[in-house]
């Protein structure tokens, strides 16, 4: 094994740095980088053109055909690298190969059955994708990384599923099982991915949220410009807030009257008393009592949210799920209207918001990003393609 040196340490410092400015300045040319490293004109030169001839940066003319000599704009080559992103929910897997800049190379989407293996499942799907990738290729891929999203708590310092229970995942540390990838595995809560994601769409608002409204509850912060993790692992279960209501529920967390009990799709089938697609089926006719089962998850919803609202001075609520997208046009009225009816004269909520899902190509790739500007040890984009 070669010994890392403090020149070399530096130098990947360096690199980094001119690689984040870039990528937060596409089009820039080497005397701003310069200028905005604090980096030598020289030293700058050096780190570009190595970087370019590995093919981890492009350069191109900002005005091609004008008089006189315009300098040489940068640019990341995002299309020239590859990573996985692997999205597991309660109902299906999916496995996606794609560029940074979401050019999707081979992918597989299987529903979920009870009697799956979903560890054997995904690992079937990555290889399966890896396959499908070399043969359309005509050569080996190089992927940088493999990004997982789950539905469940997680503890993301490890890359354990602490708990997924209709996976029937309890402390499966998912990155030690895809080890044998020998990439980075970076195992994430699916609700934190998006709101990685999102952060990315809103760099001016320091604090927002991320509702998860679907067969589970969940949400995600971004405080300070930065997604909110916590000691244990559980910041952002929603679905276990308690709610005022005429009945007891109880809840499997061993509580009762847990918000997941009146507003997760589980939920409203029981309520209801027929099938979540009948549901959608009698909504669309506007059938009273489907209409109204909707409005309910509104009133269970909008006091719970304008208090956290309220608490940490949110600058936007963001709202995603199947029962959202099913449902939007009852869901982001009524909502919206009962949250603003609760909050203080003080708050400068921006509003809410209802976004249609992002491809995990995309989550994906702001993800790794993210990851690897923000971490000291991340290892990518520095070494030939």
């Amino acid at each position: 094994m070669e010994k890392t040196t403090s020149l070399d340490r530096m130098k990947k410092k360096n690199e980094k740095h001119v690689l984040r400015v870039v990528h937060e300045n596409p089009g820039i040319y080497r005397k701003l980088i310069a200028a905005k490293t604090d980096l030598a004109s020289q030293t700058v030169t050096n780190l570009v053109t190595e970087l370019i001839d590995k093919k981890v940066l492009l350069e191109y003319s900002m005005s091609p055909g004008s008089r006189g000599r315009s300098p040489l704009c940068l640019t990341i080559n995002y299309g020239g690298f590859y990573i996985m992103t692997a999205e597991i929910t309660l109902r299906h897997i999916s496995v996606y190969l794609h560029s940074l800049d979401e050019n999707i190379l081979s992918s597989r989407r299987r529903r979920l059955s009870e009697n799956q293996d979903p560890l054997g499942c995904l690992k079937e799907m990555i290889h399966h994708v890896r396959t499908q990738a070399l043969i359309q290729s005509g050569r080996p891929v190089r992927i940088q990384a493999l990004v997982v999203s789950v539905t469940g708590v997680v503890n993301e310092n490890t890359g354990t599923v602490l708990q997924a229970e209709k996976l029937g995942w309890y402390n499966l540390n998912l990155e030690k099982e895809l080890s044998y990838l020998d990439i980075p595995v970076l195992v994430r809560n699916d609700v934190n991915l998006t709101a990685c994601y999102e952060k990315s769409r809103h760099k001016l608002d320091m604090n927002f949220m991320v509702a998860k409204i679907d067969v589970g509850i969940g949400s995600a912060f971004v405080l300070d410009s930065r997604v909110l993790g916590s000691t244990n692992s559980v910041a952002g279960e929603l679905g276990h807030v308690t709610v005022s209501s005429p009945e007891t529920r109880p809840c499997v967390c061993g509580k009762t009257n847990c918000l997941t009990k009146f507003i997760s799709t589980e939920a409203l089938e029981m309520t209801y008393g027929k099938t979540y697609d009948q549901l959608i089926l009698d909504v669309e006719r506007r059938e009273p009592g489907a209409v109204a089962l909707i409005e309910s998850v509104c009133a269970y919803l909008a006091p719970v949210l304008a208090n956290i609202i309220i608490l940490l001075d949110l600058d936007r609520v963001i709202l995603c799920g199947c029962t959202v997208d099913h449902f939007t046009s009852i869901v982001a009225p009524c909502l919206d209207k009962k949250i603003r009816e609760q909050l203080s004269y003080w708050v400068s909520f921006k509003g809410l918001e209802i976004h249609g899902p992002a491809t995990m190509a995309a989550i994906g790739s702001v993800f790794w990003l993210d990851h690897f500007f923000s971490m000291e040890d991340a290892q990518f984009l520095t070494g030939e393609n």
